[in-house]
């Protein structure tokens, strides 16, 4: 991300909250951000989720068929040469 320098109201002598805000945002790490971008957007993530659960359809297999589709496919699968 690039640096965004703190924004100085006139006459106020200080930073706004805003140009603060985004200070702060540039010094969180990666990985933190994408925390942040998710607590802000919670609401939106999770109708979206409950929205993408209704629309897939329900599966009948049993724990073990599936460990067994599970093992299968790892037997089956390809290996990367290298």
């Amino acid at each position: 991300m690039g640096t965004i320098k703190s924004y100085q109201k006139p006459g106020t002598g200080g930073a706004s909250t805003f140009a603060l805000l985004v200070d702060d945002i540039n010094k969180m790490s990666e990985s933190e951000q994408k925390v942040l971008w998710v607590q802000i957007n919670k609401d939106k993530l999770s109708s979206y989720a409950k929205e993408l659960d209704a629309s897939v359809i329900p599966h009948n297999l049993s724990s073990p068929e599936i460990d067994l589709l599970i093992s299968e496919a790892r037997k089956n699968g390809k290996h990367k040469k290298g």
